[in-house]
Parts: C-alpha cells; structure tokens; sequence
C-alpha cells in the first residue's frame, strides 16, 4: 500500500511529538545522574540546565555512605514496601473477590458502603486518635495497617474477577474446591495482569509515602528514606533555647 503525503507528515509530527515527550520525561532523570558526579559549585552555576558532568566527583556518593541514617531508612522502607504490599494485595483480592461473586447475603449494601468510603473519611485527626488508642502510635505498623485496603484498587480487582468465565468456579465446587482454593488456585493466576498493576500502584505509594511516617513516628532510627531525605534536603530548626540565646545577641538566624 502506497502511503499518501498527509499520511507521511502525520507519522512525521507523531515522532517528533513523541520524541519531545520522552526527552521531557527522561531529563530530569538524567539532571539527576549527572549533577550527582559534578561539583556543587559548578551545579548552582550551571543555573538549572546541565546535559554532561561539570567537575567529576564522587563527594556525594562518599557523603551518602558515611551517612547511616540513609542505611537504616532503606532499611525501614523496604520492610514497609515488602510487608505493605503484601499484605495490600492479600486484603484487596479477598474484597475483591466477595465483592464479585453472585449471590452472596449483603453484598449490595457491603458494596455501597465500600464505594462510601472513596468519597468520605473521618479525616486526619479521627485516624490519628485511633492510631494512637490502637497503640499503633511510632510503630512502623502504623503505616501499614490503616493503609491495608484501598477502595478504588480493589474495585479494579472486583472487575477483573467479574471478567472471569462462571463456568470456572462452577467446575472447581464440583471438584470440592472451596472459595480460598478458588481465589488463590484459579481466580488470581488468571488476572496476572491486573495483579501485576496493583502491585505497582501499592508498592510506588509505599516508597513514595512520608506524610503517615512524619506524624505517627517519633523515633528517627523508625523513619523510612523519605523521611530522611526530607531531613537533608530541609534540616531540622534548631532548638528554641539556641533560638532565644542568638536572638538575644542580634545574631540572625
């Protein structure tokens, strides 16, 4: 088939439009990577725009392994992530999965007060006081546990296991296999995909996640690497009496 002109400009703009988009996205990854090797004198002069490595070294990386604290929030955020997630997509495929079964007792009115819940919450102070009564409060549970379930996550696995042939399940209980073996043996190898997805969307919320850490945690060596990065990037203010005492001088702090 011959390709007519338009056709031939249209593929054109497409990749050229496609090409922008991806050194659009991928420039600041590599901003990164490259100010990290480059002296921070040279970085500030650069004035924001910097493509190749000004003044080689390896100071940060050298800074960064010193720094313990770094260490232990890898440490800590791993944990959160490996054990959140898990147990996020254990808690949403068991919703999930009543959800989208037939003929269960109640099922309209649990399915109505699950959706309740994407449009309406007690707020941050009500969760906070129940984290504290649960004794949940500077315990890396605490971001983890009120996290376990998210609505619209586990209304996309109440989809997928609608997808599924009846046909299937209706074979499995005429071989005596019960609703565990059933969601675990044939519903989810079957929504791999899906699955995969909601795997992404938990463990990226996990690793992304400081605001639950920085008011249910109170000990630093509990902090995950998010929080630790907030530290360095914006240090803590120092301490009021230290405060006071410059102010009392004229010294600006």
């Amino acid at each position: 088939m011959k390709i007519s002109t338009g056709e031939k400009v249209f593929h054109l703009f497409n990749a050229l439009f496609m090409t922008c988009i991806v050194i659009v996205t991928l420039y600041p990854l590599w901003y990164v990577i490259v100010a990290s090797f480059s002296n921070n004198a040279e970085v500030m002069k650069a004035g924001g725009v910097m493509f190749t490595i000004k003044g080689f070294t390896l100071a940060a990386y050298a800074q960064v392994v010193r720094f313990k604290a770094v260490w232990t929030g890898y440490g800590n955020t791993l944990f959160i992530v490996i054990v959140g997630t898990t147990l996020n997509i254990i808690m949403t495929a068991i919703g999930g999965y009543f959800l989208s079964r037939k003929n269960v007792a109640l099922q309209k009115y649990v399915a109505v007060g699950v959706v309740v819940t994407m449009y309406f919450s007690g707020g941050m102070i009500p969760t906070y006081l129940i984290v504290k009564d649960l004794g949940l409060y500077n315990s890396t549970l605490a971001l983890i546990l009120p996290t376990a379930i998210s609505t619209y996550n586990m209304i996309i696995m109440r989809s997928a296991f609608a997808a599924v042939p009846v046909s299937l399940e209706e074979s499995a209980k005429i071989d005596g296999a019960r609703h565990i073996t059933i969601m675990f043996k044939i519903m989810l190898p079957l929504i791999k995909p899906t699955l995969a997805v909601l795997i992404l969307y938990y463990g990226v919320a996990h690793w992304n996640s400081w605001f639950n850490a920085m008011i249910y945690l109170k000990e630093r060596s509990k902090f995950p690497l998010q929080l630790i990065l907030r530290e360095i990037i914006r240090p803590p203010r120092k301490p009021k009496k230290r405060q006071k005492a410059l102010e009392k001088q004229h010294i600006k702090v």
